[in-house]
């Protein structure tokens, strides 16, 4: 199912919070595959529908939403599917500010993702550090 080999960075999924364009578009621009939610996803689609999709590919989640750590159905889900989540943890922040945000720390997100085995969610502040959250 994952086709990644050893050296070959994760895609990053990209959550519908997030929008479709701005950051999906400054990703691909510096050379970082990604995939947003719509293109597999419907719109309403619940979270553990597309945190499953995500560990079943392979993927990174980027997400907006600081409380899904909190809720138990993601959890379970997040668990279920081996899935990795990281969660952008910076306040007022436009689509750009999290392009920005995310192409400038990658390489540290990759690392993390490489250290960390999933299932497993972190959250990112706007300098780039990383915090795994307990599941």
């Amino acid at each position: 199912m994952n086709s990644r080999q050893p050296d070959d960075p994760p895609v990053l999924f990209i959550d519908r919070n997030l929008g479709r364009y701005v950051i999906a578009d400054a990703l691909r621009t510096a050379g970082i595959r990604c995939v947003i939610h719509d293109d597999y996803l419907p719109p309403d689609a619940p979270d553990e529908e597309w945190l499953s999709l995500v560990g079943r590919n392979g993927w990174v989640a980027i997400t907006r939403d600081k409380n899904i750590r909190y809720r138990s159905p993601e959890k379970i889900a997040l668990q279920r599917a081996s899935a990795r989540l990281i969660v952008i943890r910076a306040k007022q922040t436009t689509a750009q500010d999290i392009a920005v945000l995310l192409t400038t720390h990658i390489k540290r997100i990759f690392r993390f993702c490489d250290k960390h085995d999933a299932p497993f969610i972190a959250g990112i502040t706007r300098d780039g550090k990383l915090t795994e959250y307990q599941l």
